[in-house]
């Protein structure tokens, strides 16, 4: 479950229920092959039936605009005033919804308990995020290569990791398929937070099942990543994080709040309503790599527009363009779950716009309906923040929303 200290309805995936119900969807289990390539990935998103209902946004059109550039920007806002007209759930849950087509921000909304200076957790957009910074290590020869193993990679660590995880690679740990536990079905979090040392208990629990096989949705995964990052550059994964990606990117992140998340989540509701930039930290200092980096809206719509770059943010080259390209496309397919695809650490799909077209899309999302959705062929990136509580949105709803109103509004 892709929640900040606690995973919520005890659900051991955090889109399961809905594409159970949705699409009958199961990813219990994914099996591990090569993805197709963008041209042969199948149409759509996976798809459900919300609500109507909705907070009227606020449509920006960029005065630089040519005359198709805002007749364009003009339907999407049109289409986003539809897709959320006021009151019911979107009044109670959404905090932020923003589009940028071609590097124009055209529809920027917040609601009423949010604004633009706002941040919020993203949860699991983290894991994307922990996967950008990885790259940023292999770029600089920080990290060798994907196929290092986890032995080689947490020397600090050998006394506690069992032969089967250290034989792990990172690229499986990237893809999901190396083999290590998802959160028990029925908890609200992962054993390995209530203990002392959480990256050593990972280490030395089992495997769930045998590396390179199967697709786990793992929360220990993306924190092995965050050891192996500070182990690779001898820093905290915060203070690489500002220097290669946050600073250049504008995002504001100082002062930061970095607790360390409590055994009995007393502090869940406080960590979420603080102001500022945090990121929390297990017992030995590192970053959570799975979730709890709290950012604005805008900032993740700078995330997406990074990506839709090809990593490039005004001239300077912030993640290699290898990377980019590598841990977006498809690289595990779920079983039983057609229109999905896994990169590293990145989800995607295709959308349709326009009657046969159809047009790759990748995604960093999170739980109660965090999304960072980036359509390069349209120049369209979506961001969407979710407020947490009951009838909380999945990402999946709010991405469906998307391929529904905004893609069809872009290709006209």
């Amino acid at each position: 479950m892709n929640c900040s200290f606690r995973h919520r309805r005890g659900r051991r995936r955090p889109w399961q229920a809905l594409l159970a119900a949705a699409l009958t969807l199961m990813m219990t289990a994914c099996t591990a092959t090569t993805g197709p390539s963008p041209s042969t990935e199948p149409a759509g998103v996976p798809t459900t039936s919300p609500a109507a209902d909705a907070v009227r946004p606020t449509g920006q059109i960029s005065a630089g605009s040519t005359s198709g550039s805002a007749v364009m920007a003009t339907e999407v806002s049109r289409q986003v005033d539809l897709m959320l007209s006021p009151g019911g759930r979107y009044d109670e849950l959404l905090r932020a919804l923003l589009v940028s087509v071609d590097g124009d921000l055209i529809v920027e909304h917040y609601s009423s308990f949010s604004g633009p200076d706002v941040t919020a957790n993203v949860y699991s957009v983290t894991k994307s995020v922990m996967s950008m910074l990885i790259g940023i290590a292999i770029g600089e020869g920080l990290i060798g290569s994907v196929e290092q193993t986890v032995g080689e990679l947490l020397p600090s660590h050998a006394a506690a990791i069992t032969l089967d995880t250290a034989a792990v690679t990172l690229r499986q740990l990237l893809t999901m398929t190396g083999g290590l536990p998802g959160t028990p079905v029925g908890s609200f979090f992962d054993p390995f937070e209530s203990s002392a040392n959480w990256v050593d208990s990972i280490l030395s629990t089992p495997l769930e099942q045998p590396s390179g096989q199967q697709f786990i949705d793992s929360n220990a995964s993306s924190h092995l990543l965050s050891a192996i990052l500070t182990e690779a550059t001898g820093r905290p994964a915060l203070d690489y994080a500002r220097e290669k990606l946050f600073e250049p990117l504008g995002i504001r992140s100082q002062p930061a709040v970095t607790p360390v998340p409590k055994p009995d989540r007393a502090d869940v509701a406080a960590y979420d309503a603080a102001p500022g930039f945090a990121w929390s930290v297990d017992p030995q200092g590192y970053q959570l790599g799975y979730s709890n980096i709290k950012i604005t809206a805008a900032d993740m719509i700078t995330l997406g527009r990074l990506y839709l770059d090809g990593g490039r943010r005004q001239g300077a080259q912030l993640v290699p363009p290898a990377w980019v390209e590598e841990s977006t496309r498809s690289q595990v397919q779920p079983e039983g779950a057609p229109n999905l695809r896994y990169g590293y650490q990145w989800w995607r799909w295709n959308v349709t716009g326009r009657p046969g077209a159809a047009h790759p899309a990748f995604a960093a999302m999170g739980y109660a309906g965090q999304l960072i959705e980036v359509v390069p062929d349209l120049k369209l990136v979506v961001a969407v923040s979710g407020l947490d509580g009951p009838g909380a949105f999945d990402p999946v709803d709010l991405a469906e929303l998307v391929s529904e109103h905004i893609v069809p509004a872009v290709t006209g």
